[in-house]
């Protein structure tokens, strides 16, 4: 990690919450602290997530899925690409905000995860909407909620899970660039003022927009680093919650 380097400006990280805030409680050796180790700089995107369900799922958007969910406790599986992954942590904090009950069945991958939703092994999803488009678009299953900060634009009368669970959090999934401990004020709001005048640019933005992704950076610096802290404690009291034990 660049935590090493000098805190010039010249070494940055390009991070995503997987290293920076899933990972400090997942394994038990994580060689980086990331609130000291690091200096937050902005996020620049964030993966669109959605949660999908299988097309035989008497159901067709979130509210009639949590009705359902509410009248069969601990009759509905859910999926994720695996064990203390944003995808998990959503259906877990679902669980938790609408007090209904679930099995969560982890996959390695989100793609086998997808697999067993179309035979219905399992009912829904957490997943990338990225590899769902498809499947959505031809009906093979069905997307009741996008799991992010907004709507999506290429499915812009389909609401967040936010905007329909009060109190609901979604698990952070995004990618952020971050500097060495130490950089000094002026290099740090430097680099944020360039990096979100890049991201800016609209050739940016299709490009994330290829590959699943949507541009959002950070007021500044410091409302980043208020934001990374606030998600760590958050992860780490969810992970804590849930029972999962650092490997």
């Amino acid at each position: 990690m660049c935590s090493s380097d000098l805190p010039d400006g010249y070494t940055l990280a390009y991070a995503t919450t997987s290293a920076m805030v899933l990972r400090p409680f997942l394994t038990k050796n994580t060689p980086y602290d990331t609130l000291k180790d690091f200096t937050p700089i902005s996020m620049v995107g964030e993966a669109v997530a959605c949660m999908v369900a299988s097309a035989s799922l008497p159901v067709n958007n979130l509210q009639e899925f949590i009705a359902y969910a509410r009248a069969n406790p601990g009759k509905i599986s859910f999926g994720s690409s695996g064990v203390g992954t944003t995808h998990h942590l959503s259906g877990e904090v679902m669980q938790q905000v609408t007090g209904i009950k679930m099995v969560h069945v982890p996959y390695k991958s989100g793609g086998q995860s997808m697999t067993d939703l179309f035979t219905g092994q399992v009912q829904v999803t957490f997943g990338v909407l990225a590899s769902t488009v498809g499947f959505i678009d031809s009906g093979k299953i069905k997307l009741l909620a996008i799991n992010g900060s907004k709507r999506y634009p290429k499915y812009p009368n389909v609401p967040t899970v936010n905007e329909q669970l009060p109190g609901y959090d979604r698990p952070p999934g995004w990618m952020a660039f971050l500097g060495p401990a130490g950089m000094a004020q002026p290099i740090t709001r430097r680099l944020h003022a360039e990096i979100v005048k890049g991201m800016n640019d609209p050739q940016v933005a299709a490009m994330y927009d290829k590959f699943g992704l949507v541009v959002e950076t950070s007021e500044s610096p410091e409302a980043f680093a208020t934001e990374l802290k606030r998600q760590y404690e958050k992860t780490g009291a969810l992970v804590k919650a849930v029972g999962i034990q650092p490997e």
